[in-house]
């Protein structure tokens, strides 16, 4: 009788386990994640397991998120981390290692590579895994076609740069399209840049495509060092670049992170601005924008080199979670191509090459074009644990030489110098 009990407990305890087992996905707090919960309702009829969101506000969710991971607990079973969350998270041992699962489930050549290493492996090259690919965003750039297409506009112009008014190629050139629209007394400006300084979300997000376009780098990362490499010529080439665009950006922009410079193009008040492509669908919704059908997008430019700054998150599992398989289940589901193809119908970045490449993919979203061309010069920063000590710093120095405390030099040089300190207490073999 006792052995009947416990076997029909056990059986009746695992369907109920089954059947009520809820996942919380926790994100940042915007169309991608809202996106994300209303296809997940797909997997529930598939699997009768359950998702709930739990969108937190950008400016929260990174320390929210560690904070639960520092308590060894966590509300969350699946985390979408910022790409250079990975390091910290791996080495506070907050992330589930998918390894084996990631080697069996995944099949690497069907994505584009900056994905695989930037939001799943860690360290670089290890073939350790804790993540899949989610949302493949990146910085590109928003303009207003009106102007750049006005005939009256385009022969000024030319008369004045020698050269046709359009997309800019170049960097010069970018600079000389914000000059030219730059006319305070129309309340016009030429170009909105995100110069918070922040760690993530403001001014290094966008500084570093043009500061990886000059040709510059950041550190050599087997050595950890910084000086005569970060403030090397072109380092300090696109720093003076950086500081001369202000003159172009509205007055108070100092402070611009996402929303703001949102807002400067939502209120014709700049020609062009840059940001995170994921964030477009406030620019082009006429109840959001006064210039919603004047907005077109295009790829940051080059320069010596050609180099995008990698944005989006990838899909991990919390190492606290007690519905790890479930969880596993739900990103195999997630990587399907079926699902990939209705995250992309729906106006998100898939990074599934086959998806990307298909011209169908263009019909979906005005910015996969932009997003098409951008992905194979995708590039991140430090995926270290001191990456937010590290981005931190260099945001406020350049924050400071663009109000006139440093020069560019200046600035770069003290960067170089703060950058090898952090990296010699992490144990970096600094002499």
């Amino acid at each position: 009788f006792l052995l009947v009990m416990v076997l029909c407990f056990g059986i009746g305890m695992g369907l109920v386990s089954a059947e009520e087992v809820t996942l919380t996905v926790t994100w940042a707090a915007w169309t991608p994640m809202d996106t994300l919960i209303a296809l997940a309702e797909e997997f529930t009829a598939q699997t009768g397991i359950k998702i709930k969101g739990d969108p937190i506000p950008w400016g929260q969710y990174h320390d929210k998120v560690f904070t639960e991971f520092a308590s060894g607990k966590t509300s969350f079973d699946i985390v979408l981390p910022d790409s250079q969350w990975i390091g910290e998270a791996v080495v506070g041992n907050h992330l589930l290692d998918i390894t084996d699962w990631f080697n069996k489930t995944v099949k690497k050549e069907d994505f584009y590579d900056v994905f695989i290493q930037s939001f799943c492996e860690y360290p670089d090259g290890s073939g350790k895994y804790y993540g899949v690919p989610a949302l493949g965003d990146f910085c590109g750039m928003a303009y207003r076609k009106d102007l750049f297409d006005d005939p009256t506009e385009q022969e000024a112009f030319k008369a004045k740069y020698g050269y046709d008014l359009k997309v800019p190629e170049t960097y010069t050139q970018l600079k000389d399209i914000a000059e030219f629209f730059t006319r305070p007394d129309k309340n016009l400006y030429g170009v909105a840049l995100w110069q918070a300084p922040i760690p993530s979300g403001g001014l290094v997000d966008e500084f570093l495509a043009v500061f990886w376009s000059f040709g510059a780098d950041l550190w050599d990362p087997k050595t950890g060092q910084v000086k005569g490499i970060l403030n090397s010529e072109k380092g300090v080439k696109a720093a003076q670049w950086w500081l001369d665009m202000y003159k172009f950006c509205p007055p108070g922009s100092t402070n611009y992170s996402m929303d703001e410079a949102n807002t400067a193009m939502q209120q014709g008040l700049v020609a062009m601005m840059a940001t995170y492509l994921a964030f477009y669908p406030g620019l082009v919704d006429p109840n959001m924008s006064m210039v919603a059908d004047k907005i077109d997008f295009m790829p940051t430019p080059k320069e010596e080199q050609w180099w995008i700054q990698l944005g989006g998150q990838g899909m991990s599992v919390s190492a606290y979670s007690p519905h790890k398989e479930e969880a596993l289940k739900f990103m195999e589901w997630w990587l399907s191509p079926e699902t990939q193809w209705k995250w992309a119908q729906a106006g998100m970045f898939s990074c599934m090459k086959s998806i990307v490449e298909d011209d169908k993919y263009l019909e979906y979203a005005l910015v996969n074009k932009v997003a098409r061309i951008s992905y194979p010069h995708l590039r991140d920063f430090w995926e270290i644990p001191q990456y937010n000590e590290m981005g931190t710093f260099m945001a406020e120095t350049l924050n400071a030489a663009v109000l006139g405390k440093y020069t560019a030099q200046e600035a770069m040089d003290i960067t170089a110098e703060k950058h090898e300190e952090i990296l010699k207490k992490a144990g970096y073999p600094l002499k």
